[in-house]
Formats: structure tokens, sequence, C-alpha cells
């Protein structure tokens, strides 16, 4: 929203009037020149001690500042006013501090309690939208995704609007819809936001900085906004977006991006054509038509990620994609699901599609598409004679604990603006169990082949891993299956603590809405029912006016339906793997699929310690311990200890350890409860 001299009037009148002969004598003896004194305006009182050496030209209207201070840098006190400064054209509020604008500010609305210290200019050069308007080609650099940002835009519509291009009627809505927020924000005067810090910085032309943003010895910034956020040292930014709790910070580069809630680009990191979502973070390497969602993470110098989508994600060194294959340019995408990571040195050709949770080592030439096979590794190992293809070892990520602290991690992470963005942590979800679903079924009708390998869309399987990986892909389906259960359980009883074992499974056998029962996506962080985005596809069509900010909210309507979309999905779907008829749902059935699900837990948990044990093999990881113990064992495995610890003292393990009792407790709770005399059923 624009904030002018006019919005200030109005929220907190101030009297202005014009300057006195006596002030205008005043002011000149303190340096301070104007072509035409009569178009400045003054709010009382006005202190002519507050300004210094300072060139006014234009229309300026300067709010009070007598008596007052603001904390500039490191908290120092420092008296507000205007110094050494070339000033034209710009409103100023209450208890600013303007010092050392060399170069100038011009055509500027500066609100109450900003800072402008040492910088050498900020100019608003005529009407601009401050960045709303660009578009960014992502995944292909070629064109055809683009995604026109904005300060409003999150992950889950920004996704509709690059992947969403079969419907010609929804891109011209998505279109209009960003067309209309541009149009709301183009202004031709810029702005400082309240309580702003913008201090040591170079030349800053079109961009809106908002209130609280803080600006320190940047570089150079063109046609932009900032939002609540931090922009530091060195940083060069050209047609982007900077959204609140976002830091872009040590020499980073960005060329039409957008910077989401909470998420960090630094280090140097170059971009260009990128969006960046929540809490992600991106240090040193480079982006391009990258669509970075929820929680990607790139921390190395040698890593590109280009023309892919990506999120929950963390590149290894020297992560790299190709999307030029020689021909008609940089035009082939790729798709990461949430929760992939890349081994050090990997490479993908694009085109290529990796299932959710799958970790890729090696470099992969044969455009793999694993997406119905999440939780998996992607290898291209070269002792395994599988004539140069790709490896797909399915289920091999299941009891990894790097899994398991992914899991952890992230929604501790998450805060602040970013609290307030459309994002699922379920990391079994119904959108990760149809993946489940569809792999259990290839893994189980290639059981009787006698083929070494399986072959899949670029990839194949080895036969010796298909039991390990329908051992694996069961093993989750139940735990899932019996986490909605107990979800599901719980919140039956919640509304009605009175109910009995007979009607609660009254109530599980009630067939559910079809709605959520189909196919689903992730939105870049949004887990929903295909047939929901659908039906807000077609909202967002009929409604001709909708806007930016309603369409989010919808989106977070979409969120907050999870638990019973989710159950209706498992009602409807996943009855084979529970071996019941859900509409004649029996008490023991109840029980054997709760009960089926705690040993699950259980398992799982073991699958977790067991591989974090590795790490305590003292044989293989005490390798650089005890450095001068020469065949010393007992120093080297005493040093060992001491720094390491011991695995029982773990405290990620103790935390798992504790969710996973309170998940089986819990069961075992349900369980009695269905066996008490009064069960039935």
């Amino acid at each position: 929203m624009s904030h002018t001299i006019t919005d200030m009037q109005e929220k907190n009148p101030p009297v202005f009037r014009e300057i006195s002969p006596d002030e205008i004598s005043r002011l000149e003896a303190r340096g301070c020149r104007c072509g035409d004194w009569s178009r400045v305006r003054v709010e009382e009182p006005f202190d002519t001690g507050c300004y210094r050496n300072v060139e006014f030209s234009g229309d300026i209207l300067l709010g009070c500042a007598g008596g007052m201070t603001v904390e500039a840098v490191g908290g120092i006190p420092r008296r507000c006013g205007i110094y050494d400064s070339v000033v034209s054209g710009c409103s100023v509020g209450r208890s600013v501090l303007i010092s050392g604008v060399r170069g100038g500010l011009l055509n500027l609305d500066i609100a109450q309690g900003a800072v402008i210290d040492s910088v050498y200019s900020i100019v608003c050069r005529g009407e601009t939208a401050f960045g709303n308007d660009v578009k960014v080609n992502v995944m292909s650099e070629t064109g055809g995704r683009e995604v026109a940002i904005s300060a409003a835009l999150g992950a889950p519509l920004a996704y509709m609007m690059a992947f969403y291009r079969h419907s010609a009627s929804l891109s011209k809505a998505l279109d209009g819809m960003a067309a209309r927020l541009a149009s709301q924000r183009r202004r031709d005067r810029g702005y400082v936001g309240a309580g702003a810090r913008v201090v040591d910085c170079g030349e800053i032309t079109d961009v809106w900085i908002g209130d609280g943003a803080r600006l320190r010895s940047v570089t150079r910034l063109t046609n932009g906004t900032v939002g609540r956020a931090v922009v530091g040292c060195g940083v060069i930014a050209r047609d982007f977006i900077i959204q609140d709790g976002a830091t872009v910070d040590t020499g980073a580069r960005l060329q039409g991006c957008l910077v989401g809630h909470c998420a960090e680009v630094s280090s140097g990191f170059t971009a260009h054509d990128t969006l960046v979502f929540t809490n992600s973070r991106l240090e040193n390497g480079e982006s391009a038509a990258a669509f970075c969602g929820p929680f990607t993470t790139t921390m190395h110098k040698s890593t590109l990620l280009i023309g892919g989508l990506f999120s929950f994600f963390n590149a290894g060194s020297g992560t790299n994609q190709s999307n030029h294959l020689y021909k008609l340019g940089p035009m082939h995408q790729g798709v990461l699901a949430r929760g992939c990571k890349t081994g050090s040195d990997s490479y993908v050709m694009w085109p290529a599609a990796a299932g959710p949770f799958t970790t890729i080592t090696g470099r992969h030439y044969h455009h793999p598409d694993t997406r119905r096979f999440p939780f998996s590794y992607l290898v291209n190992d070269p002792s395994v004679d599988a004539g140069g293809a790709s490896v797909l070892i399915p289920g091999a990520a299941v009891g990894s604990v790097g899994l398991a602290r992914d899991v952890d991690k992230w929604p501790s992470r998450i805060g602040g603006a970013a609290e307030e963005d459309a994002v699922d942590f379920s990391w079994l979800s119904p959108y990760t169990a149809q993946g489940l679903l569809a792999g259990l079924a290839v893994l189980k009708a290639s059981e009787s082949s006698q083929e070494t390998f399986i072959a899949v869309t670029g990839a194949v399987i080895p036969r010796k891993s298909l039991a390990k990986g329908v051992a694996n892909y069961t093993l989750l389906l139940k735990l899932f299956l019996a986490g909605v259960m107990r979800r599901k359980i719980l919140a039956i009883a919640a509304t009605n603590p009175e109910i009995t074992p007979a009607s609660l499974l009254e109530r599980l056998r009630e067939r559910p809405s079809a709605k959520g029962s189909g196919g689903w996506v992730d939105m870049a962080g949004l887990l929903a029912p295909r047939e929901a985005v659908d039906a807000l596809s077609a909202e967002i069509v009929s409604d001709g006016d909708m806007s930016i900010d309603e369409a989010c909210r919808r989106f977070d309507r979409i969120k907050g339906d999870y638990a019973s979309y989710s159950w209706s999905w498992v009602w409807h779907n996943m009855q084979g793997v529970a071996g019941e008829d859900f509409s004649a749902l029996s008490t023991a059935g109840l029980i054997r699929i709760l009960s089926e699900g705690a040993e699950a837990a259980a398992t799982l948990e073991e699958m977790f310690v067991r591989d974090a044990a590795k790490e305590y093999d003292v044989d293989k990881a005490s390798l650089g311990f005890g450095i001068d113990a020469g065949d010393d064992l007992r120093e080297i495995h005493d040093d060992f200890g001491r720094v390491r610890g011991e695995l029982s003292g773990q405290r990620f393990l103790a935390q798992l350890h504790r969710r996973v009792e309170i998940f089986r407790g819990s069961i075992r709770n349900i369980v009695t409860l269905l066996e008490s005399p009064s069960g039935g059923g």
C-alpha cells in the first residue's frame, strides 16, 4: 500500500505552514540552499537547528524534528533532522534522520522514525510498480512459465502460475490478477518506511522500502520492493521482491527474483529468474530459472540449481543440472519432489523427475522418472553392471536417520512472517502415500521376474532390491494408516467425550465425502487434493476480480481442511492395505490396524537407531581420532568418546524415542478402550 504525505496527514494530521524569512536566513546561515523557498512547508514546531548543509528543491514537506532523537547504527542515539544532503520533491515525516546523502533523495515519502545515513542516493525516476510487474522465467529460461512476482505472492499461487499452463483461462485470470496488483502498487513516488534504516548504501533507484526494513552497505538496488527485511553488504539487485523476514546479504546478486518470507540469500550467491520461498537458504552458489519452494538449501560454491522445482531440498557440494541439450536452447526442466537431497558432485540431465524424499548420488544422463518410488536412492554406481543406467533402490531411504532429522528440523525452523505461509510439514501424507501404493504395485508385479534389473523410466531396479522395497513401503503405509486412524479417533473423542467404543466404530464406518479421495499434489509446500486445487482454479476464473491476497487466503483454507481431506483419502484408498472393509470395520480389525501401526513406529525407530549407530562404529568412524596415539587403541577410543559422546546421549534420538512412545501410548489407550467389556462391535 502506498504511503504518501496525504496518508500521513490523514492518520495524524500535522499542521504545515510556509517557512518565514527569518527561518530562511537562519537556514542559509547553516549552509542550506533552495531555489524557491516558497515550495518548502514545515510542521510546527520547526527548529532550524535540525538542518545543516542541505540543498532543497521542488515541493518539500518537513515533519517535526526538533528535540527528537532516533537510534542509528549500533543503537547510538542521533539527533533528528537533515544534514549534508540533497533533497528534492520529498515529504519527510516526524523524527527522521537524513545525513550524508550526497547524490540526493528524489520524489520520496519518508515515514516517521526513518534513518537515511551515508547513502549516495535514493530516487524515484517516475511511475513504477516497484518490481510488482516483473515476470520471472522459472523452469524454462526461454519462457513459457512466467510468474509475475509481487510482495503478496505465496508459493502455492506461484506454483499455480508456473505449472497450470494447461488451462488457458486460468493463466489469463492469473495474469489479470497480477496486473491488477501491479496497477494498485504503481506510483510516481518512492517510499522509505516508518522505522526503516538505510545506512552506508550506494545507489537505490525505484525501490519501495517497507516499514522496519534494514539496509546496510548495499551496493545497488533497482526496481524492487523490500519488506520488513534485511538487505546487507555488497548486494546488487534489479527487478526484485524481498518479502518480510527475508535476508539478502554479503554480496548476493539478484536479477528478476523473489526472496520469500524468512528466506536467506547470501555469501555471494548469484540468482536470476529465481523464486526463493519460505525459510530457504541459498549461499555461495548460483541459480537460474529455479523454483525454490520452502526449505530449499544450497550452501556450497560449486552448486548450480537450474530449470528445476525444489522444496525441502538439500544440495550437496557440486550439485548440478543441465537444462540445455544444445538444440533449441535452455528449455528443459526437472522436478525434485519434496525432501529430495543430492550427494556431492551429483548431476542430472533434465528433463527428469524424482519422487519425494529421494537421495540422488552420481551422474544421471538417461532422464529418470522415479515419481512412483518415494523414499528411494537413485545412484549411478560404476560397480553395478547396469549398462550405465541410473540405478533405483526403492525404499532405501526408509530408516535413514538423516530422513528423521530432516523431518524433525523443518517445523522447528519456521517462524515470524513465515508462519503465515501455507506450508504443510507432513512427511507421510496422501501425497507420499499415493506414491508408496503405486510403487508397491510395481514392485509386487515384478517379484516373479527373473531379470537382473527391472526397467522403469530412465532407470533400472535391481531384482535383489524388490523384497526390501516391498517391506519398507508396507511399513510406511501401515504407519500412515494407523496415524490417520488415531487422529480421527482422537478428533471424534474430543467433540464427544461420552462416546462409547461401539458408537466410535459406527462413526469410523461412515463413508466420508469423496472430496480429497483422488490424486494429491504438493504445491511448493502445500499438500492438497488436486480436486480442491481445480475447484479453486475454477473460482479464480469465474471471479474476474479476485485479488492475490484473497487467492492466498483460499489456499490457507485448503490447508485448514487437510485432516478431513486426508481421512477421505485413507478411507477410499487404503482398505487394501488395511485388509478391511471400512464400512464394516470390526473391533478386532481396528485393533489390528492400530497395533500394526504402533509396531511399525517401533520398527522404524529401531532402523533409525541402527543407522545412527554407524556413526559410532569406533573401528571405522574413529579414523583421525587420537591423532598421535599410534596403535594405542585405548587413547583413540577415549578421544573418540569424549568428542562424540555416547550414542545413548544423542538428544535427537531421545526426542525421537519420546515421540514414538507418545504415539504408541496413545494407541495402547485406544486399544484398551476398545477391548473393554463395553467395546462391542
